[in-house]
């Protein structure tokens, strides 16, 4: 269906609608005044409209029951309209029972259809009902205007900012800067761990010159500590938690992706770009979720259950050893010892012992053998886990960024479809990082990183504290210098980027100006420089909660106004309550406006002040 960019409404006439039992016929023009004592029917006008076109009430309300006049069963409402190039159409919708029938100009449609015409229901209640957007929708209302906020190009940012920091910002940064700020960050995390590490290798010597043993039991018990508080992090990471259902669901979501975005072939490639980063995005999300399964556990605790039964038999024969005294009885042979027997015995209690303590050692060292084939197993694994989800995380940075050039210079694409697939890409990343997290919150995630991070640090220094060769102070100290010369440089990338989307949030919220209204959308965090999603809505610098009803009606008209411009949709408005309110001065209306107000014990009476003219002018 085409899209119907702005309408007048000329007619309308209903029956068997809350107070309109009877068929009425009512006529527009712009403006229309519509007058009468409470119950009149002022209100019930506005429902009628917003139910033509949405199949819900003005404040979208989900019980419709409520429309229905209580003598008729039957209610039917037709609005006669024309559109901006001055064509007349008629819409009617009818309920009886559990059956709605929508009609326009003869010809049966769906909901549907008249959302592609009209377009979503609360775009369009946004506009024709002034007190909508911020008392019915709230936070929704973000949501909204952020799918309608026009893309500020480059361009348009970079010339806002020095020299000195455009010439810091290549541009292929720039198509996802946040992102680029997480990786930078994750690369200076990663680099002062580094210079942790590497200045815990300087004390290491140190410490390994002093006291070997005592430093290699703090460190034993310090990896202990981690590994326990990791495994705990593990277990919560996924408890509770249905992943077969969200892989499910993502896979619902990557077949609705691909279903949309292949419905219009001539997409200038972007059919084969799109499937190779799904693909790539399927590969890095089953990477980053791979876990590392060790081969040696049960050879691990065998031997370990080897130890145990050894040190069991040790404590036994030491204490049988030292119970030898003329007339014990020998355990084997069953008997009694003489006073010439007992250093015999003893001899022979002590070389048992002796064999026990050496198998021990033997079985021991074996344990100790196999968890270090395991601790450096899981290293490589993790080795190559991160090395992969890189190669995979820029593998999927470049097919975006192709796909980013691709569309840019795609005219034929649809803005509707480039919304729903973004969409579809916005929550297969959310699903994507809720496979990744688990349960964990983004500081137990670190967290859990950090523990993995400190247990191969403390792992390399108890190796090195086994080496025979101490590493070379000068060459540690030369790397050092290096890991921080290089963050310094990336803190100096992240302070530009930042600067960047601090001023494209502020060219953003421009989008947003109105005469006496402002909406925020964002703040920017003074010590971070970090963007923090907010909503705020205020009136004359004043809360909203704390208006009163005419400050309220004339908040919302801005609202409708701004709506008009960032959908690029001018329909009429209907103000209620118009009893309370001195004038609108603060906005110039660009549609038709529908004005009720209440006369005390009046008789309905709609009197359209001017005849509807087929030119409508844009919203500004």
């Amino acid at each position: 269906m085409e899209k119907i960019s702005g309408f007048q409404i000329t007619g309308m006439r209903l029956a068997g609608f809350k107070s309109f039992a009877q068929p009425t016929e009512l006529n527009f023009g712009n403006p229309t005044v519509i007058t009468g004592g409470n119950g009149r029917g002022k209100t019930s006008i506005a429902d009628a409209i917003a139910y033509a076109v949405t199949g819900l009430p003005f404040f979208a309300e989900r019980n419709i029951d409520r429309l229905h006049s209580e003598s008729d069963p039957e209610l039917f409402v037709t609005m006669r309209f024309v559109d901006d190039k001055g064509a007349a159409h008629e819409l009617t919708r009818s309920h009886k029972g559990s059956r709605t029938g929508i009609v326009y100009d003869g010809q049966e449609l769906r909901q549907l259809d008249l959302t592609e015409m009209f377009g979503e229901k609360d775009v369009f209640l946004s506009i024709f009902n002034p007190l909508y957007f911020i008392e019915e929708l709230g936070d929704e209302g973000k949501n909204l205007l952020q799918r309608y906020l026009p893309m500020i190009p480059q361009e348009k940012v970079l010339a806002e900012l020095a020299e000195p920091i455009r010439e810091k910002l290549p541009a292929e940064t720039l198509l996802s800067p946040e992102g680029r700020v997480k990786q930078l960050r994750k690369d200076i995390r990663e680099l002062e761990s580094t210079v942790i590490y590497l200045q815990g290798q300087q004390d290491l010597i140190q410490s390994q010159k002093v006291s070997g043993n005592s430093k290699r039991v703090e460190l034993d018990a310090k990896r202990e500590a981690l590994m326990a508080e990791k495994d705990a992090l593990e277990t919560k990471r996924y408890t509770g938690l249905d992943k077969a259902e969200l892989e499910s669901t993502l896979t619902d979501l990557s077949a609705q992706y691909s279903e949309l975005f292949n419905d219009d072939s001539d997409d200038s490639g972007l059919d084969e770009l799109d499937k190779q980063l799904y693909e790539q995005t399927q590969k890095l999300a089953a990477r980053s979720a791979s876990a590392y399964e060790s081969k040696f556990t049960q050879a691990i605790a065998d031997a370990s259950g080897r130890v145990k039964a050894l040190a069991a038999k040790y404590n036994a024969e030491l204490s049988s050893g030292k119970a030898i005294v003329p007339g014990f009885v020998c355990p084997t042979c069953r008997r009694a010892v003489t006073e010439a027997d007992v250093p015999i015995v003893r001899k022979a209690f002590q070389e048992s012992i002796s064999g026990i303590v050496a198998e021990g050692k033997e079985q021991r060292a074996q344990l100790e053998e196999l968890k270090a084939m395991d601790a450096e197993s899981q290293a490589t694994f993790e080795k190559f886990k991160e090395e992969d989800v890189a190669k995979l995380q820029q593998e999927v940075r470049e097919l975006t960024e192709k796909r980013g050039r691709l569309l840019d210079g795609s005219r034929s694409a649809s803005a509707q479809k480039r919304v729903q697939l973004e969409e579809l890409r916005g929550r297969m990343q959310t699903l994507t990082s809720d496979l990744e997290y688990g349960k964990l919150s983004p500081e137990e995630y670190d967290r859990l990183r950090a523990c993995g991070e400190e247990i191969h640090q403390l792992e390399a220094e108890l190796s090195a504290l086994q080496s025979t060769e101490l590493p070379d102070e000068a060459e540690i100290e030369a790397r050092i210098k290096a890991a921080q010369e290089k963050i310094t440089e990336l803190k100096g990338s992240v302070s530009c980027l930042l600067l960047y989307i601090a001023k494209r949030v502020e060219l953003t919220l421009a989008e947003l100006k109105m005469n006496r209204v402002s909406i925020s959308l964002y703040d920017v965090v003074k010590s971070t420089g970090e963007v923090k999603d907010v909503f705020r809505f205020e009136y004359n610098g004043r809360r909203y909660d704390r208006l009163s009803l005419s400050e309220k009606i004339r908040a919302g008209m801005e609202v409708s106004e701004l709506m008009k411009r960032l959908t690029a949709r001018n329909y009429p408005v209907f103000v209620d309550n118009m009893e309370s309110v001195d004038d609108l001065n603060n906005i110039r209306p660009t549609g038709q406006v529908l004005m009720a107000k209440c006369v005390s014990r009046a008789e309905l009476n709609v009197r359209p002040v001017k005849p509807i003219v087929t030119e409508m002018p844009i919203a500004a």
